[in-house]
């Protein structure tokens, strides 16, 4: 039985500012990573949620909810504390 093998791709980010590239370094070290390590878990978590326009589309398709009165609510709620 042979193993799988995973195939892994190299991604260049070119012109990333130095200051940038210091604090992702940093961030790493500190979570006990290397960059290219860090800079994927950071990746995965963001492609993990939904894009801009997805959650918008999302947000326009939910059904719309009655107002609340803020101000009311808060209202009863101090009125509550005393």
């Amino acid at each position: 039985m042979h193993a799988s093998v995973m195939r892994m791709a190299t991604l260049q980010v070119k012109k990333l500012p130095d200051d940038l590239h210091a604090a992702l370094k940093d961030r790493a070290g500190a979570e006990g990573m290397s960059l290219s390590e860090f800079v994927t878990v950071l990746l995965r978590r963001e492609l993990a949620l939904p894009s801009m326009a997805a959650w918008l589309r999302e947000l326009r398709a939910a059904p719309t909810h009655e107002s609340v009165d803020v101000l009311g609510a808060l209202d009863a709620v101090r009125d509550e504390r005393e």
